[in-house]
């Protein structure tokens, strides 16, 4: 695996963990409202649920390339459709995040709240679908396809971990809430472009 391909697939799980949304808002909650330890118990539920999708999507993806070329090419064409799709909704939203409504979870429960506010958002999966169908290929070795999943889940519970600490300080909080419309028309801006350019190379390599 070369290290373009390494930083690739970095630079795409670390936009979609730091993408604002409902996860975003639940680790912010239970980290402000209880304390840190919950919200990094939080951040290891989330992660696990996220390489859990990711395990999902490089098995069926796997699956549907050993069986179908067809399917798989028109799989991509799809996803990244969804992919340009999520990137004009996040730039479009006018939508405010709740970062006030209080949630607090204890001990354990903080850790499956994390884990099924991932495991219950398809979109996530369709994410991983989107991103992960162009790394796939029949010549993927174990340790590669392994390095897929683990990337994802160990990616989003940093960043989260990461979150967790930094918004235990009123400035980054209210930084944060001040910004995060601007923050999501960022990811957005970004989600659109990578699917309008992988779109673009789906396309060439069909002529």
């Amino acid at each position: 695996m070369s290290e373009i391909i390494f930083l690739k697939i970095f630079i795409v799980c670390l936009l979609g963990a730091i993408s604002p949304g409902p996860s975003m808002v639940v680790v912010i909650n239970n980290a402000i409202f209880k304390d840190r330890f919950h919200g990094i118990l939080t951040a290891l539920g989330h992660g696990i649920g996220i390489g859990i999708y990711a395990l999902f999507a490089v098995l069926g993806i796997a699956l549907i390339i050993k069986t179908n070329i067809f399917i798989f090419n028109g799989l991509k064409l799809i996803s990244i459709m969804f992919l340009i799709y999520l990137g004009y909704k996040s730039i479009t939203n006018q939508n405010n995040l709740n970062f006030d409504e209080l949630d607090v979870k204890s001990g354990i429960e903080s850790f499956f709240q994390g884990l099924s506010i991932s495991l219950l958002n398809p979109k996530i999966f369709i994410w991983f679908v989107a991103i992960y169908s162009q790394f796939m290929s029949i010549e993927n070795d174990l340790i590669f396809n392994i390095y897929l999943i683990l990337t994802a889940g160990i990616v989003d519970t940093t960043w989260y971990i990461v979150l967790t600490f930094l918004v235990t300080s009123n400035v980054a909080l209210e930084f944060i809430k001040s910004k995060s419309k601007v923050l999501q028309k960022i990811v957005g801006l970004v989600f659109l472009l990578i699917g309008l350019f992988l779109l673009f190379q789906v396309l060439a390599s069909f002529t």
